[in-house]
């Protein structure tokens, strides 16, 4: 053995101390999670897009096309219109909006994040307040949502089948979408039952699902 040689240890001299491969796993593991969770973020926030819906009950045209003046200008580009049909299963709001009202259902252009759903309703609150008189209401607006399975509508209003979500709006399911096309459930609106509507939700879940696709293909290319 040489003087350069002596008291070597190769064992010693070679094999890493346990503390250091201690730690050198830890911060292997945290550089693996990190990744894993940054690959997950983009799906843990992915935001639930439908279609914005919006039904009006008026009985003079008029605040129906003063109230769509004012959608625009909420950047709301409407889209379809359903036809316009007698609103005469009920007088819940004759007192207040008068005689021979009528309905009609409204699609806004685009896809909407449900994010924003109570904010559509607060919204159009402020667009039948803007139009009415004398603390009465001349337009009611229903906003909701379609979507693949169903169509929402959101209420000020309370009711035991509805859901709150905030600021004093509440989310009624008001009906499914099966094979046969939308069924009515036991609390659905009157004029909602006789399936009057219908073909104008057929043609906006038509429109949502082409426009989904268009919001793929965008996002993957």
């Amino acid at each position: 053995m040489t003087a350069d040689t002596k008291g070597f240890d190769a064992d010693r001299t070679f094999s890493p101390n346990q503390n250091t491969l201690k730690s050198g796993i830890v911060v292997l593991f945290q550089l693996k999670y990190r990744q894993i969770i940054s690959t997950l973020k983009p799906k843990l926030k992915t935001e639930y897009f439908a279609k914005l819906i919006i039904g009006a009950l008026y009985a003079d045209p008029q605040w129906l096309e003063q109230a769509k003046l004012q959608m625009r200008r909420q950047n709301w580009i409407i889209q379809q219109q359903s036809a316009e049909l007698p609103f005469d299963k009920t007088d819940y709001y004759v007192r207040e909006m008068g005689i021979e009202l009528k309905r009609c259902f409204l699609s806004i252009e685009g896809l909407q994040s449900l994010e924003s759903a109570v904010d559509w309703k607060l919204k159009t609150q402020e667009i039948e307040n803007l139009l009415s008189l004398d603390g009465k209401r001349r337009i009611n607006l229903d906003p909701g949502y379609l979507d693949f399975h169903r169509v929402v509508l959101f209420s000020g209003k309370e009711g035991p089948q509805k859901i709150y979500l905030r600021d004093g709006i509440w989310a009624d399911l008001v009906l499914l979408k099966d094979k046969s096309g939308y069924r009515e459930l036991a609390w659905t609106f009157p004029d909602l039952k006789d399936g009057s509507y219908n073909d104008f939700f057929m043609q906006v879940r038509a429109e949502y699902k082409a426009e989904m696709i268009l919001n793929k293909v965008h996002h993957e290319s």
